[in-house]
């Protein structure tokens, strides 16, 4: 179920613009019908006479619904030009300043040294600048701020009245009242929800993405093997895990025997079902925690921690073997059967090899096995 959901959704990150914005506007759309609710319910309680300003109140609810009614306008707007001119950032930036803009005025309303304006004020642009393009984000908040101040200045001068809604915010003794104290939490928590979790959704999909294009730099995406570099990194690695360990290790070179006749006469796609097999065989018979990377072409690399001579020769006889036991069925019903030559070399913590070295020496005895019969070991000096 969570799985479908998460196919359904996608990645927030490659949506196009049109449906960004359609998604902050829900979750608007969400605020603003929580700020009605607030509203409504304050207007028809007769003991809250002395907390709210009922005239400002009628007046500004006016607006209030004004408002909601461009937010369904725009969700329609949005939602209908998701699919044919949904890519142009537009729709964000108009998201974003119509979001911030009027964030403005709703705090005004209720006091913009409160809660709600500090927690939209920091928590929107935060999670914009992942989500939604940053120019967009900037301009709606540097747009917003600059309002933020203005409004704050006149209210300072008295030219209007600071949270015209609201009335004995705070108590006789400078404590905040205890009820607007409620009222600003409420109207915080859907931000402060909504921030976190479209901040977690889409940052664990950023990450997902970044873990699959990190595997994929690192996979052959042929046979599922290690690609060159990153088998030759892991050469490396364990080329020092070995030193510290004071253990030998062993490479072995793998190279399928007459692949460019297999290529020649079947073609390429029964080359790469041959890879593949290769590969697999490979896989099957090394051990867990040694390493198999396609080195180029039909050549493999095999890096084997902690084996001397004596082991490898036995392990690198029985990779022999498991691809001479390969039989490729081809459509015709004819039947291919592998084979390779292999070459090897071993490292031990007394001498001064480098990574290039094992791996020079492991292609020399590569092809002295190619020389002498092909289907065979070779074995460095």
């Amino acid at each position: 179920m969570r799985q479908k959901l998460i196919e359904q959704i996608g990645n927030p990150l490659e949506w196009n613009s049109a449906r960004k914005a359609n998604l902050l506007l829900w979750m608007y759309l969400f605020d603003q019908l929580l700020y009605q609710g607030v509203l409504e319910l304050a207007l028809h309680w007769q003991g809250l006479d002395g907390w709210l300003n009922r005239p400002q109140a009628y007046f500004h609810r006016t607006f209030f619904l004004l408002l909601m009614a461009t937010t369904v306008g725009l969700l329609i707007l949005t939602r209908v030009v998701q699919r044919r001119r949904g890519d142009s950032v537009i729709y964000e930036y108009m998201a974003c300043l119509y979001f911030g803009l009027t964030h403005v005025y709703y705090g005004y309303t209720v006091g913009l040294m409160s809660l709600p304006v500090g927690v939209v004020l920091v928590g929107a642009p935060v999670v914009g600048f992942i989500f939604v393009h940053h120019w967009a984000v900037a301009t709606a908040f540097i747009s917003s701020l600059l309002l933020l101040f203005g409004l704050s200045a006149i209210t300072a001068l008295g030219w209007i009245p600071y949270a015209p809604i609201a009335t004995s915010v705070h108590l006789a003794d400078g404590q905040m009242d205890p009820l607007w104290a409620l009222a600003y939490i409420v109207f915080a928590i859907p931000h402060l929800l909504f921030i976190f979790s479209l901040a977690f959704y889409v940052l664990q999909r950023w990450r997902a993405r970044e873990e699959a294009a990190n595997h994929l730099s690192r996979t052959d995406s042929l046979t599922g093997l290690s690609n060159r570099r990153h088998v030759l990194e892991l050469l490396e690695l364990e080329k020092s895990r070995c030193e510290l360990a004071e253990m030998p290790l062993s490479v072995i070179m793998v190279d399928l025997d007459h692949f460019k006749s297999i290529n020649d006469r079947w073609g390429h796609d029964i080359g790469d079902r041959v890879l593949t097999a290769a590969a697999h065989a490979l896989r099957d018979s090394v051990r867990e925690y040694d390493h198999v990377g396609r080195y180029g072409g039909e050549e493999f690399l095999v890096v084997l921690p902690g084996l001397d001579t004596t082991q490898s020769r036995s392990l690198a006889e029985r990779i022999r073997q498991t691809i001479a036991s390969v039989r490729l069925r081809l459509p015709t019903g004819e039947r291919i059967s592998l084979s390779a030559s292999l070459g090897m070399s071993c490292y031990d913590v007394a001498e001064m090899v480098t990574v290039n070295d094992l791996v020079k020496q492991a292609d020399v005895a590569l092809y002295q096995a190619k020389h002498q019969g092909r289907d065979r070991l070779g074995v460095a000096a």
